[in-house]
């Protein structure tokens, strides 16, 4: 799917913005701002969100107009969704808190995904992720730390007994890694026990 420039360019207008304007709030280059508008760039998730809250707008209609395609997940069949175990929510520092084991629900995210798959929510209202509120993530099945996990969104357990969604970077330190949180140029650097790659980001009401 490629970009609704149409759209864009409505919003633009309403907001009394142009394309290089926004990119400038963006932290956006024009060069890079004309590559996410043709579809030759993808656009990361952070800046989805800022650019929802610049013009008044949901991160989904952001996402959908962006013509943005979840990596890795196929459609399900709708008559026969997926049940997913609720595993527990996350917070405005992207950190999780797990449900406890006897609580634990069941949730239909519609589609079908890898065995060991859970659901997460965000819930940060009032906060500065308020437009991630309510929205589900699905991690899938935790792994051992390798290659694969660098440069992804997952979930990730540390050494040091925290559950966060964080975005991996090489550490400098052996066997160490860079945690980058949404929404923060920040990383933490830490030693990973486990992470489960996101599968999939959706409101809850879709």
């Amino acid at each position: 799917m490629k970009p609704n420039v149409d759209w864009f360019r409505r919003k633009l207008e309403e907001h009394r913005l142009s394309q290089s304007g926004l990119g400038r709030m963006l932290d956006i280059d024009r060069s890079t701002m004309s590559m996410l508008l043709s579809g030759k760039r993808k656009l990361k998730l952070e800046k989805a969100a800022d650019m929802a809250r610049i013009l008044g707008v949901t991160v989904s209609d952001v996402i959908e107009n962006m013509g943005i395609r979840v990596d890795g997940i196929k459609a399900g069949d709708v008559s026969a969704p997926h049940l997913l175990p609720f595993d527990g929510w996350i917070d405005d520092s992207a950190r999780v808190h797990q449900e406890p084991g006897g609580r634990r629900k069941r949730i239909d995210i519609g589609v079908s995904v890898e065995p060991g798959a859970t659901a997460l929510q965000f819930r940060t209202p009032q906060s500065n992720m308020d437009v991630l509120d309510g929205w589900i993530v699905v991690s899938g099945a935790k792994r051992e730390p390798d290659d694969r996990m660098v440069g992804r969104g997952c979930v990730v357990g540390t050494k040091d007994g925290e559950i966060l969604l964080r975005t991996i970077r090489r550490g400098y330190a052996p066997g160490s890694y860079n945690l980058l949180r949404l929404g923060s140029a920040e990383p933490k650097e830490a030693e990973i026990e486990w992470y489960a790659p996101i599968l999939l980001m959706k409101p809850a009401s879709s």
